[in-house]
């Protein structure tokens, strides 16, 4: 249907509901709270009977109208779900181009410009279903849920128009950041720094330390505009800020982040104990005193190197109390014959762990480098867990919306994985050398992921809310925060770790922000499964079929 440049329909209704596809030009629909702007290749879903005016714009429009049954709308969320399906199949490719190979450019693109496309779709989907009456949701069938959940969101959503413009601008700013700070770690080096020669080994410290320095204002100018780009971006959805955001969309409140950290910090003598006994134990070891922060770990007890064959055995027998289709799918993730695993190491491949997300094909992984360690075979352990969570919603064949959940219960049981490895590499240790290497291993895993965790979380909540409403911070405001959050749990001297070459190691702080208080969560769900392992009737239970929060 064409439409004359400039004219205007008065408020006016339709007994169907209607699809409206832009082909030309271009118009501004009212209706309901919303005011709907309608370009080239853009798709607005009216409901029937909805009380609407259009302007037309100066050029016109030329657009096509589809009228729609009653019925029609769970067939039209199906397509939109299909359609999410096979873009993230995509993206999915592209993602592991670019862990394969940093350096392409554009694999890189293409895969932003298709999670552009995936949020635009997301964000029309939930806007239409907002405007679902209350009496009409139960029909939506399977997407019931989802249209409870949009509008509960609605005061905080984005059109598809500002979601459009989030995935062109907002969105690929965040992307270069991190691509930026990566390739500023790429500068520094470790070299040295593990030398038994106790001079050798201060004088790489102290060079590494140098550049850290220099490189601490480049890395505070980034990190410190990532802050005010996400707080902006939140404000835009009515935040107080972009942390007040995050925990929202976990269901917590500031609040209760408050609580926790007061009561982890009340927790915290144990953990400056902990810090006390290995530096301890790192000055005898290494024959220095003062022993420094950035020697601690090199006093710990070495282990041959575990075959990749080893680790896959050590991991399914460790997975047996979790039961025979959980580790029957497990061991299908760690089959070289099924295709699914990338550990083989190189140059310019990206420097992580992780799973791919499919919603139609097996789950794969990836890491960096295997290297034979048993630190590595926890992250097997924690990573093929985030797979196989993956691959259990997809066999429940539940809508593609739904395939997420609170974040914290996806690290909590890829924590909870890790800590069943190592302390089965505790139980069937062959020598007394081994049996200390994995409890080493295994207490240093639960003071990172509970007290780390912790200080992370403190310092990125302080970071946004002092942030917010005032100018970027700068390199002295930032390390002004961070000893304040890590000094209520730190051994350590504060001028030997509280500065900016310790905040900048925290790569999740440019590359997912706010991610970090998952951990904290994801540590107190994992601890807590492990406690009741080991204080049920046995000392570890035949089977955790009787823990639903595991599925």
């Amino acid at each position: 249907m064409q439409y004359e440049p400039g004219a205007h329909q008065s408020k006016h209704r339709h007994e169907e509901t209607r699809l409206i596809v832009t082909i030309r030009g271009g118009f501004t629909e009212c209706w309901g709270r919303g005011h709907y702007s309608c370009g080239p290749a853009t798709v607005l879903l009216r409901p029937a009977d909805e009380l609407h005016s259009n302007r037309y714009d100066a050029n016109g429009a030329f657009c096509i109208n589809v009228r729609l049954g009653a019925d029609s709308l769970p067939k039209l969320l199906g397509t939109a779900e299909d359609t999410l399906v096979a873009l993230q199949r995509h993206a999915a490719y592209l993602r592991v181009q670019t862990l394969e190979n940093t350096g392409d450019q554009t694999a890189k693109a293409a895969g932003e410009a298709v999670n552009a496309e995936k949020s635009v779709l997301d964000a029309a989907v939930r806007t239409r279903l907002q405007q679902v009456p209350s009496n009409r949701i139960a029909a939506l069938g399977r997407y019931a849920f989802l249209a409870q959940q949009a509008q509960q969101d609605a005061a905080h959503a984005f059109s598809p128009d500002a979601q459009h413009s989030r995935g062109s601008v907002t969105e690929p700013i965040e992307a270069s950041v991190a691509a930026a700070y990566n390739r500023l770690m790429e500068t520094i080096s470790n070299r040295g720094t593990a030398s038994p020669d106790r001079e050798t080994r201060r004088a790489a410290i102290a060079s590494r330390d140098e550049v850290y320095d220099g490189a601490g204002a480049a890395a505070a100018a980034m990190f410190g505009g990532l802050v005010e780009l996400g707080n902006r971006d939140a404000a835009a959805q009515g935040y107080a800020n972009a942390a007040d955001r995050k925990y929202s969309s976990l269901q917590l409140s500031d609040a209760l982040i408050r609580q926790t950290l007061a009561a982890m910090e009340a927790g915290a003598p144990v953990y400056k104990r902990y810090e006390q006994v290995v530096a301890e134990h790192a000055a005898r070891k290494l024959g220095v005193s003062p022993v420094l922060a950035a020697e601690r770990d090199l006093a710990g007890i070495r282990s041959p190197p575990i075959s990749l064959e080893q680790a896959r055995q050590l991991i399914l027998d460790s997975f047996e109390p979790l039961g025979a289709e959980y580790t029957r799918r497990f061991a299908q993730l760690l089959d070289p014959t099924n295709g699914r695993l990338d550990l083989a190491g190189g140059n310019h491949r990206a420097r992580t762990g992780t799973s791919i997300t499919v919603y139609d094909a097996p789950i794969a992984f990836f890491l960096t480098g295997y290297d034979g360690s048993l630190t590595d075979v926890g992250v097997v352990a924690h990573e093929g867990g985030h797979a196989i969570h993956r691959e259990l919603m997809n066999a429940g064949s539940i809508p593609v919306y739904e395939r997420t959940g609170p974040h914290y219960l996806f690290e909590g049981f890829a924590i909870f994985n890790e800590l069943l490895v190592l302390d089965h590499a505790v139980q069937i240790a062959n020598t007394p050398a081994e049996r200390a290497y994995a409890l080493e291993r295994l207490l240093w895993k639960l003071q990172m992921e509970l007290f780390v965790s912790a200080e992370e979380t403190a310092f990125e909540r302080s970071l946004y809310t002092a942030a917010s409403g005032h100018a970027q911070l700068d390199r002295s405001g930032i390390d002004a925060i961070y000893q304040e959050s890590i000094s209520p749990y730190e051994y350590w001297p504060m001028p030997e770790i509280g500065a900016w070459r310790e905040w900048m190691r925290k790569t999740l702080l440019f590359e997912d922000p706010l991610y970090l208080v998952n951990y904290l969560y994801a540590a107190v769900v994992a601890v807590a499964i492990f406690e009741r392992a080991h204080t049920d009737s046995v000392s570890r239970p035949a089977s955790f079929d009787n823990y639903p929060i595991l599925y």
